[in-house]
């Protein structure tokens, strides 16, 4: 059986739920193959800013906001799709977040001015990271759209379009997270033990709410016009990706 967006998750059961986890970044592929660039990267922002404000709302009960640079970048993404900048006007940023992201995330060699960038602009903690794994994800936006204006990039050529890799990363982590979220037992590190743990979380509500959020999510970008940008902006700034109240374990569990 095909799995695509609109199969209702919650109807799987065991084998199956973890075939439509494992195929998820090819189904989302599928879905957006004859959509344009801007469908993608609304996509995109329309799970991040849920997983952002998650992510907001637990450090706020840890007495801290969201790192300014995330936010920038979130902005600045937005503002380009619904057309108040263009590429040219953020490339040196993409590059320089870019940057950070690979020192962080690969200990990847770059230049003094990228060092200093990330000295002075990226105010997240060595160690955080959920709020790196985001930095991360916008990094990579940005530099696609960069990519696909034809502009500068000092780091390897991308695609001449938005894909839904980061997303799909976000996905995998968390599934590992929902098992302390859910409480379901897990007899050892083993593989096995990891795996029939991960079947039984996907049967949970809250997994199963968590992954129809990001399918709505992804088919709202799908049947979206331009107009209706601004509106989504709005409207999923103010959606969580998870219940609140599990805001400040997953930030424990990241």
């Amino acid at each position: 059986m095909k799995y695509t967006l609109d199969t209702d998750f919650s109807s799987l059961n065991g084998p199956k739920a973890v075939n439509w986890i494992i195929g998820f970044q090819d189904m989302t592929e599928d879905a957006f193959a004859d959509s344009s660039s801007h469908s993608r990267l609304l996509g995109n922002l329309l799970i991040l800013e849920p997983y952002l404000h998650t992510i907001r709302q637990g450090l706020a009960d840890r007495g801290r906001t969201v790192p300014a640079i995330l936010q920038e970048a979130l902005d600045i993404l937005w503002d380009y799709l619904e057309g108040r900048k263009a590429p040219s006007d953020f490339q040196d940023f993409a590059n320089n977040l870019y940057a950070a992201a690979l020192d962080y995330n690969v200990g990847e060699e770059i230049t003094d001015a990228q060092a200093e960038f990330s000295r002075k602009y990226v105010d997240i903690p060595w160690g955080k990271n959920s709020e790196w794994q985001i930095l991360t994800w916008l990094s990579v936006l940005l530099m696609e759209v960069v990519a696909i204006s034809g502009g500068w990039l000092d780091f390897e050529e991308y695609e001449q379009d938005v894909d839904f890799v980061e997303m799909e990363e976000m996905l995998n982590m968390l599934v590992d997270v929902f098992i302390d979220l859910t409480d379901t037992p897990l007899q050892s590190n083993k593989a096995v033990d990891v795996m029939n743990a991960q079947e039984q979380v996907y049967q949970t509500p809250l997994f199963r709410q968590f992954i129809e959020r990001i399918q709505n999510g992804l088919k709202a970008a799908l049947s979206a016009t331009p107009e209706q940008y601004p509106a989504l902006r709005e409207e999923y700034r103010q959606y969580t990706i998870l219940p609140e109240e599990y805001a400040v374990k997953l930030l424990g569990c990241l």
